[in-house]
Order: structure tokens, then C-alpha cells, then sequence
């Protein structure tokens, strides 16, 4: 090897790197600087041909952050922690196993409910144990009636809180105005810093906790947005993602009686808008009827008798609606059917 050609060599990181020779130097010996290689300005991290794409990727986040271990870098191994998570549960006892799986569950259980509210979608008992979350050791009634007094007693628990917390607030406002209409002109100024002592004696301590009375347990789960609707079946929904109107159109829909959803319709479109009902709007999501199912469900609607005031009629277009003369004249519900179906295109 020639001197031109010749390459000098550093290490880096407990690995060789080149440095080229600047080959526009005359002659044979080397220019200053060259085959020096600059000082990097932070951790540098030598990439390896035997890692895999993950520890390659951990390798250089432990570089970027200049952590000696995923812990200080606050990263963890999924492999590491699956792993001490069942070494811990190799050491529990059977009753202590049984806890931990049916707190579990209860947490897969709840979070299903919100996500199935999410997507429009009512939860029963009957879903929980068809998604296998129910534990090895209760039956699918057990776990159930276990998830409704978990809601209960969350629920319960949230509004003995808010109870506590309202009665509070009320005793330190009262406390102030007593304190501020014993009170001079004069001592105004005084009278509002002893109701600001009144009012932080009678609040709630910050230091017992999320609880504002030590005789209230703080409760293990949040559970207020979580409603129950009774029918054929036990029904939840999460009132976070869907609202009581919409958890009402769909429990008609799962309850499914046609001649009934069409009635609640007709009447909550005409006591709400006031409008009568399109029928084609219960081909829509949460009911998908279609023209046929739609008919079948007036005729049971005429059939039983039992709803005098649903009644129907038609736009000049040939649309149907359906209304209830409790909140309707016959003649609103046609000049309106008239007016969404024809008339208010004509004004565009």
C-alpha cells in the first residue's frame, strides 16, 4: 500500500472507523488534519450487524437519552416485564390468583362497555362471557352479578362523595356570611380573611386522598358514566360515548319490538321537533329496516290498538311519515311532511 493510498484508522465506540486521506495533498506525506477524526458531540452509539431491528432501535434511544439502561431511559422490555409479572403470580396463593383474575376482568369488562358504546353499540352480560373475559373460576351469572355490584358500589361511593363535598361548600359559605354580617364597615377587610380561614377549615383536607370523608371508602373503579337500561336483557352503555337518546333507539332495537320503536319514534319526532317522522329514517343506523320490515311494523301498529295516536300520511313526492296526534294536528303533520319533502328544495 502506497503512502497516498494508505488510510488511518480510530476507534470509535470499540470499533475501527476509516478516515479517508485527503488525496489533493502533493506528494506522499500527510497534510495536517489528516486522518483525524473530529470528537463527537454526544453519546454515539456503534450500530451492530448482530442486533435485531428492536435492540437496534432500544441501542440508540439509550445513546440519544445517555442512559446505561432501558430503566433510567424509562423504557422497559415487554419480554422482561411479562416476566416478573408471572413470577409474581407464580407466588400467589390461589385466593390471591382469583382476586387478581377477577380484577382483571372487571377492568376488560368496563373498558368493553365504553368501546362498544363508542361504537354505537349497547353491552349485555352475554357479550362479556362471548369474548371469553369471564374468569376460569366464576360461571358467567357470578361474574355478572360481581360487575353490577362493582357498579353500584362505585356509583354509590361517587355520590356520597359529592354529598360531603356540596354539604362542605354549603357550611363554608354560610360561615363566611355570618362572619361578614357581623362585621363592621370598617372590618371588611378583616371579616373576608377570617371567612377565608372559616371556609378552608370546613374544606375538604387535600390530604385525605381522593375520599372527603375518612368514612368513605374512595371507590376501586369510576363507573359514573356507566348506565343500565332493563328489558328482555340487561343493556349498558357508557354515557361518556353515547348519548341517553341514541341508547334508547338502540335498546328498542335490540329489544325488537317493531310495532313499539315505531311508536317511540313517530312520538319523540313529533313531541321534540315538532315534525312528523320519514319512515325511510328507520332504514338508518341503529334499526337498518328495510321498506318491507317498515310496513310489517305499521301494520302491527294498526293490528294492536294500543297506540290511537300514531297515524300516518304522505307528501305530494309519495315520502311516508308517521306522527302522534298527541303533539301533532293532522293537518301540521301534512303542511310539514309537505314542507321537508317537496317545498323547502324549492326554496334553495
Amino acid at each position: 500500500m502506497t503512502d497516498a493510498n494508505e488510510t488511518a484508522w480510530t476507534a470509535e465506540g470499540g470499533k475501527a472507523i476509516p478516515n479517508a486521506v485527503n488525496e489533493s495533498s502533493e506528494g506522499t506525506g500527510f497534510q495536517p488534519g489528516d486522518g483525524v477524526v473530529e470528537e463527537a458531540s454526544g453519546p454515539q452509539e456503534v450500530s451492530s450487524p448482530n442486533r435485531t431491528p428492536e435492540e437496534e432501535f432500544l441501542a440508540q434511544m439509550l445513546a440519544a437519552t445517555g442512559a446505561t439502561n432501558l430503566e433510567e431511559a424509562g423504557l422497559y422490555d415487554p419480554a422482561e416485564v411479562a416476566a416478573e409479572e408471572e413470577r409474581i403470580e407464580e407466588e400467589m396463593s390461589p385466593e390471591e390468583r382469583q382476586a387478581k383474575a377477577e380484577h382483571d376482568a372487571l377492568a376488560a369488562a368496563f373498558d368493553m362497555i365504553r368501546e362498544r358504546s363508542n361504537e354505537g353499540k349497547l353491552t349485555t352480560p352475554g357479550t362479556w362471557a362471548a369474548a371469553g373475559i369471564v374468569p376460569d373460576h366464576l360461571i358467567p351469572v357470578d361474574f355478572s352479578d360481581l360487575a353490577f355490584d362493582e357498579i353500584i358500589a362505585a356509583q354509590a361511593a361517587s355520590a356520597a362523595a359529592k354529598k360531603v363535598a356540596e354539604e362542605a361548600a354549603q357550611a363554608a359559605v354560610a360561615d363566611a356570611d355570618a362572619v361578614s354580617a357581623d362585621s363592621s364597615v370598617e372590618d371588611v377587610a378583616a371579616s373576608d380573611s377570617e371567612a377565608d380561614e372559616v371556609a378552608g377549615e370546613n374544606a375538604p383536607s387535600v390530604d385525605e386522598g381522593d375520599s372527603l370523608d375518612s368514612e368513605i371508602e374512595t371507590p376501586e373503579w369510576k363507573l359514573d358514566d356507566i348506565k343500565v337500561l332493563e328489558g328482555k336483557q340487561t343493556y349498558l352503555y357508557s354515557s361518556d360515548y353515547m348519548t341517553d337518546t341514541y341508547a334508547h333507539w338502540a335498546f328498542l332495537a335490540e329489544e325488537g319490538d317493531d310495532a313499539l320503536t315505531l311508536v317511540d319514534n313517530a312520538r319523540e319526532e313529533s313531541r321534540l321537533y315538532p315534525r312528523p317522522m320519514l319512515a325511510a329514517s328507520l332504514s338508518s343506523k341503529p334499526y337498518y329496516w328495510n321498506a318491507e320490515q317498515i310496513e310489517q311494523a305499521w301494520q302491527a301498529v294498526q293490528e294492536s290498538g294500543s297506540y290511537p295516536d300514531i297515524k300516518t300520511c304522505e307528501a305530494s313526492n309519495g315520502e311516508r311519515y308517521f306522527y302522534s296526534t298527541d303533539y301533532l294536528s293532522d293537518a301540521q303533520a301534512k303542511a310539514l311532511a309537505e314542507w321537508y319533502s317537496v317545498e323547502r328544495y324549492m326554496n334553495v
